[in-house]
């Protein structure tokens, strides 16, 4: 692959620049912003802590603002894309290594990012005002140390999921937001990126539009022999018991990118969804707060 010229990287940034800001096509992106404080009630309500409302409403400012960043990254896509339609397919290969990639990777990470974090936010939300609304609830989670000197526990995805599950339970919509955490990354997103996340942060991922990664694959499998037949042919059979390394020729094969790019949206989509799902579970429950003097 030939390097980009100066001149086609000048071309393609002035084309850029002309599209990122222009809304009259036809785009994906005609949603405003998350606002940043959505949640007035924070402010007016009792907590049982003294910084309650500072930790709700500083991770709730903090999420507005990663799911913010993340569409900003989704316009970025998907405008570099249609640029890269404007030039030659060499000129395109170095622009997207260059400009388009970094992107499109970030953007890959972040449904798995969004599970995991409304779990941790909403997990100390709703915990705050279970102890606002009950005296007699006490100030543990899971992962809390459970002896003096000890380190906190990491949970697994599940062990947190589960955790959330149960404070959630006695809040309205609190299980219809669950249900919506439990859809991002879920197994049919894993399975159309090719599990690009978990292979980027672990072994190879999978490239985008050209090339295939992991040529040769080495599995661990059930042992077989080959036993004769009665009509002089040989039949594979496995052996009880036992396993075997076996080596072949595989191939993952290279992800499109605007595939990749409608199947990240949609998961963004249901990360904002989910987002204002945790907002009215938050109104609704501070709502039955006491108001502070």
């Amino acid at each position: 692959m030939e390097s980009l010229t100066s001149e086609a990287r000048r071309q393609a940034l002035a084309r850029y620049a002309d599209q990122i800001d222009d809304r009259s096509g036809d785009t994906p992106f005609d949603g405003t912003l998350l606002p940043y404080d959505i949640c007035p009630l924070i402010e007016v309500v009792q907590w049982r802590l003294p910084m309650g409302d500072q930790l709700v409403r500083g991770e709730l400012r903090e999420f507005a603002n990663t799911l913010n960043a993340w569409r900003g990254e989704l316009r970025r896509w998907h405008v570099w894309m249609g640029v890269m339609e404007m030039f030659s397919e060499e000129d395109a290969w170095s622009l997207q290594w260059e400009f388009v990639e970094p992107i499109a990777f970030k953007c890959l990470f972040n449904p798995s990012a969004a599970r995991d974090r409304f779990t941790f936010v909403a997990t100390n939300a709703f915990h705050q005002i279970r102890l606002a609304a009950d005296e007699t609830y006490s100030d543990r989670l899971d992962g809390d140390p459970k002896k003096a000197g000890a380190k906190p526990r990491f949970l697994s995805r599940m062990q947190s999921e589960e955790q959330l599950a149960r404070l959630a339970d006695a809040l309205t919509h609190g299980a219809a937001f669950v249900a919506g955490v439990q859809s991002l990354d879920d197994e049919d997103y894993r399975d159309l990126t090719r599990n690009f996340r978990n292979l980027s942060s672990h072994a190879i991922a999978p490239r985008f539009n050209v090339g295939l990664t992991n040529t040769v694959t080495r599995r661990v499998v059930k042992a077989t022999k080959l036993v004769a037949q009665r009509n002089g042919t040989y039949k594979e059979e496995e052996i009880a018991g036992k396993q075997a390394v076996r080596y072949g020729f595989g191939g993952t094969p290279p992800l499109p990118m605007r595939k990749m790019f409608a199947a990240n949206f949609e998961e963004f989509e249901k990360a904002r969804s989910c987002f204002m799902a945790y907002v009215e579970v938050l109104d609704t429950a501070l709502g039955a707060l006491p108001a502070s003097s």
